[in-house]
């Protein structure tokens, strides 16, 4: 039987390498989309203005329109009360100018904190804001226009004491050209369609802890949080956040106070919030949240637990245990998920697998994990972000270490954000994780003409084999397979 295939837009010459890449697909499907490993950078500390100050609780964001704009933010007791420091990089993570951002003068308070961050991939731009613990305080937040580097004066988005929030950005529903922002937090969910200068009244979400907010490719909403019990549950709206159906993403098996420590090694409080996110190109969901697997040597083991639903949250996947372990288990706890525009799934979160220790110790142990998916969550890729494990006595007292962690991804790039202790005190740090495609040999992002010829001219052996970049498969020689490699992700 003769299949034909038009390659539709491509001139005669470019349809013929088009046609053999697909044809290296056919024949060697493992091919397409072949991939390595990112490179993961080493730790940057990016709250250096807080000296040696507590800090806890990251979030950050980041934007395609330019990848190399990032935003990260954490509470920070540099001015030995709590307030919000937030970090700006223009270079793609290597360098990070720190600021305390605080709301308008009027509504300062002794306790600013919360921090969230947020991002529109149409306009490019960034938004950062946090919460002022008062009665005259309330939800704050700043925007940072492309091209600009510094933020615009804060507004007020809600008036008076309010508690845990986060925002996303996303279409309006029938829209795709608009920006429509939504704040979720303790009382409800507001909305802003002016890039976040004004605000509505908010919409209850009834009863709940963690509410967090992600926008699907039409203008779906969803709000994951928990319920203070055994669900992991989900709010979505249709009809652009005017109202909300409730659905079940999962029934926890094991149920802690907010307050309640005694499942993990440390005397810090652990709230088994939930995490979510959606892919922007087919709308899949993907959730992870941390659960207690079983108790052994007298110890709650604690994992990771990963689901996705294809029918807007409507039904889930049985959850499944995402991450590695020791033996005896450790616990994992605190991830943060975010999907690239790629379809790729990246996951943040804290990890004591490194050290043995019990439940009821006071310094307990912890190193910050990084995983990636890059097939829907069927198979999970780790990496060790710290060099050392680091001791939870030295956040806060032994107290208190936050409530989440935070990261951004953009491009071909992620920045996980997260606490350190090695110094002594709890400092915020990133490395920056960049993913590279097979056959970029000129390093555009795209897999084209130029790489081709990159590639035919230094066809046959490689004079030294660690630098030698035309060698995609690594074997010390560009030959067939590499090319083959090259086709299969063509346009890629």
């Amino acid at each position: 039987m003769f299949t034909r295939i038009c390659f539709r837009g491509l001139t005669p010459r470019r349809s013929i390498v088009a046609f053999v890449g697909f044809q290296a697909a056919l024949l060697m499907p493992g091919l397409v989309a072949w991939g390595q490993e990112p490179t993961i950078g080493p730790q940057v500390r990016i709250d250096l203005g807080g000296g040696t100050a507590a800090a806890n609780e990251t979030t950050a964001a980041a934007s395609e329109m330019d990848p190399s704009r990032v935003v990260a933010g954490w509470n920070d007791l540099r001015q030995g009360s709590w307030r919000s420091g937030f970090s700006l990089s223009f270079d793609g993570g290597e360098t990070w100018s720190d600021f305390l951002l605080r709301p308008p003068p009027p509504n300062q308070s002794g306790g600013e904190g919360d921090p969230f961050t947020a991002f529109d991939n149409r306009t490019g731009t960034l938004w950062a804001g946090a919460i002022s613990f008062a009665n005259n305080g309330g939800i704050y937040v700043a925007r940072l226009d492309p091209g600009q580097r510094e933020f615009n004066l804060s507004v007020m988005a809600k008036l008076g004491f309010v508690d845990k929030a986060w925002m996303t950005t996303g279409s309006i529903p029938g829209n795709p050209d608009t920006t429509r922002l939504y704040i979720a937090y303790n009382l409800g969910v507001i909305r802003s369609d002016d890039m976040g200068q004004v605000w509505t009244d908010p919409l209850s979400l009834g009863f709940g802890v963690g509410f967090l907010p992600r926008v699907g490719p039409n203008g779906e909403v969803y709000i994951a949080y928990w319920d203070l019990d055994d669900g992991v549950k989900l709010k979505r709206s249709l009809d652009g956040g005017q109202s909300f159906t409730t659905h079940t993403i999962a029934t926890r098996m094991d149920v802690w106070a907010a307050q309640d420590n005694s499942r993990f090694p440390g005397q810090f409080r652990v709230l088994p919030m939930n995490y979510l996110d959606v892919d922007a190109n087919s709308g899949t969901l993907y959730s992870v949240y941390f659960d207690t697997t079983n108790i052994v040597d007298g110890n709650a083991n604690v994992d990771l637990y990963f689901n996705k639903s294809t029918d807007q949250g409507t039904t889930w996947t049985t959850p499944v245990v995402i991450n590695g372990d020791a033996d005896p288990p450790g616990d994992q706890f605190f991830p943060w998920l975010e999907v690239d525009d790629h379809g790729r799934i990246h996951i943040v979160f804290l990890d004591s697998r490194h050290t043995v220790q019990d439940d009821n110790v006071f310094d307990g142990m912890f190193d910050a994990y990084y995983t990636y998916s890059d097939d829907g969550g069927d198979t999970w890729h780790e990496f060790r972000l710290t060099p050392n494990s680091w001791n939870s006595a030295f956040s806060f007292g032994g107290t208190f270490i936050g409530d989440y962690l935070g990261m951004a991804v953009a491009g071909d790039r992620a920045y996980p954000i997260y606490l350190d202790t090695s110094n002594g005190d709890a400092d915020i740090y990133t490395n920056v994780i960049v993913f590279s495609t097979p056959g970029d040999l000129d390093g555009d992002g795209t897999v084209g003409a130029t790489d081709l010829l990159i590639l035919l001219v230094n066809w046959g052996s490689c004079g030294d084999c660690d630098d030698c970049p035309a060698d995609i498969d690594g074997d010390c020689s560009v030959g067939a397979s590499d090319l083959l490699i090259l086709l299969a992700n063509w346009g890629s």
